[in-house]
């Protein structure tokens, strides 16, 4: 393993804690030598990729990632801004994009409709794998030791509609690679649901593209939710996401 290779695992695993992470905690999570650990750990941190946090003590991620993220975010935004738009308009809906971000899926964009939901998603704001269609739109592109890598043991269940049982994940994201369209309904907020599609964007990144509506206006709009979908990404399958949809949450009577 090269050191560019060690750095990034190192990053990875302080992005993906609860709080400071120690070079004991950090070895323990990268099977790292402690030694290396810190050898990698003092040049990021001269590199103000990472700084020490005093209380708990600890290494968190620092200002000098800034640059990077914010320079992607930009070059995502200016790249697919104009289709976000057009989604947005053509379903009367928020449309929104995402990006891994380690372990979870976060927003980078988002584009408000006249109808726009209050309050529901920020740009920044990470969700679970498992348990939203951004989520699980981005897992259905990956192989599946990938996917059996990212997946927590113990998936969180978020609403009573969360599936969080791991067995149960593998065969949806077979649903969702055949239709290409992932669908929450209410699996991560009541009263919220999403459909979402994945592909590489104009810049090459793998993203997912995803209109979020409430519940009370999902089903009767999902029809046009998914043909707008297919607009940017022509492996959607309409037919086979609307039965995924039936699947997932039979229509109400």
């Amino acid at each position: 393993m090269t050191d560019l290779r060690r750095a990034a695992v190192i990053l990875d695993a302080i992005a993906e804690g609860q709080g400071p992470l120690t070079l004991t905690a950090l070895a323990a999570r990268t099977t790292l030598a402690r030694s290396t650990v810190h050898r990698v750990v003092q040049a990021l941190e001269g590199e103000l990729f990472v700084i020490r946090a005093a209380d708990p003590p600890g290494y968190v991620l620092g200002p000098g990632l800034l640059k990077f993220g914010l320079n992607r975010q930009l070059q995502l935004m200016a790249a697919n801004r104009p289709q976000l738009i057009a989604l947005a308009r053509q379903v009367n809906e928020n449309a929104e994009m995402a990006v891994f971000s380690g372990r979870e899926v976060v927003v980078v964009d988002q584009v408000a409709s006249p109808a726009r939901l209050q309050g529901v998603t920020q740009v920044g704001k990470s969700f679970s794998l498992h348990a939203s269609a951004i989520g699980m739109a981005l897992l259905a592109q990956l192989p599946g030791e990938q996917v059996n890598a990212l997946l927590p043991r113990r998936p969180r269940r978020f609403t009573e509609k969360t599936v969080s049982e791991r067995s149960a994940v593998f065969p949806r994201l077979e649903q969702i690679r055949l239709s290409g369209v992932a669908i929450d309904v209410e699996e991560h907020d009541l009263g919220i649901c999403a459909a979402a599609t994945a592909l590489v964007g104009p810049t090459g990144v793998l993203q997912a593209v995803a209109v979020v509506v409430p519940t009370h206006r999902f089903h009767a709009k999902a029809p046009q939710i998914v043909a707008s979908l297919r607009s940017l990404n022509p492996a959607v399958d309409e037919e086979a996401a609307m039965r995924q949809l039936t699947k997932v949450s039979p229509q109400p009577s």
